[in-house]
């Protein structure tokens, strides 16, 4: 078996980061949290670039920004995450598949890009890319009970990213789906097919809260037990709500 390059974990199935080419376990898979030189290295360059004045002012990246490869990969993960969710609607017609496909839309991009224009508010690198392992198991789990959607995050690379700006950075992403939440469920009173919207962002929001591996409830758990009590309570309190009722 493969040892991740970090903590030595022994993997049978390993991550390949896509930028350094090397072995990791699932903790340690993302970019930032392996520390990525060749990450960096992009960054930095870019930097020196942008020093010597060889880059135009309009070329240059602003604090908000996006590229083409990460609206590409942003919408191939809500094309997997509408995969997974369309099964159980499709005896309803293309009416309700055009508005659950814009409640899955909403729900994933407006959570991934809640943690990126964090990040990049904190001075961080940040775009979502795809993860073929987490895609491949998200596609997996469409037909059973539990599904798990994990088909790409939102990689962070930044010098100066602290444990805090992290955990805050992950926080994002959950109370973008809690806030979602509660909209979906005043406004599902004058449209009913809205309420799926509120279960969906409340199984998103739980899910990720969970403080285990590369979910985000674990950075926000090493950054801050009590914010994450808190919001984990929150979540979950909106979760049996929706659910009994629906």
């Amino acid at each position: 078996m493969t040892k991740c390059t970090i903590c030595g974990k022994e993997e049978l199935l390993p991550f390949t980061c896509k930028y350094c080419g090397i072995h990791f376990c699932a903790e340690h898979r993302l970019p930032e949290n392996h520390n990525c030189p060749m990450v960096g290295a992009k960054i930095y360059t870019m930097k020196k670039i942008m020093e010597r004045g060889s880059v135009p002012i309009y070329a240059r990246p602003s604090r908000f920004r996006t590229s083409r490869t990460e609206i590409i990969h942003l919408a191939i993960g809500v094309s997997v995450f509408f995969i997974i969710e369309a099964p159980r609607f499709l005896q309803f017609g293309s009416v309700i598949l055009f508005t659950i496909a814009g409640i899955i839309a909403l729900a994933f991009a407006i959570h991934e890009l809640a943690h990126k224009f964090t990040a990049q508010y904190y001075g961080a690198w940040s775009e979502f890319r795809l993860d073929p392992f987490g895609t491949l198991i998200s596609l997996l789990t469409a037909l059973s009970p539990f599904k798990i959607i994990a088909p790409g995050a939102v990689v962070v690379f930044g010098s100066r990213v602290t444990r805090e700006n992290m955990g805050k950075i992950a926080l994002t992403g959950p109370l973008a789906n809690i806030f979602q939440i509660l909209v979906f469920v005043f406004l599902s009173q004058f449209f009913p097919i809205l309420w799926f919207a509120a279960v969906l962002n409340a199984d998103l929001a739980v899910f990720n809260l969970i403080p285990v591996s590369i979910l985000d409830g674990r950075k926000v758990f090493m950054w801050s037990k009590k914010v994450f009590t808190v919001t984990f309570a929150i979540a979950l309190t909106l979760w049996v709500m929706v659910r009994i009722i629906f």
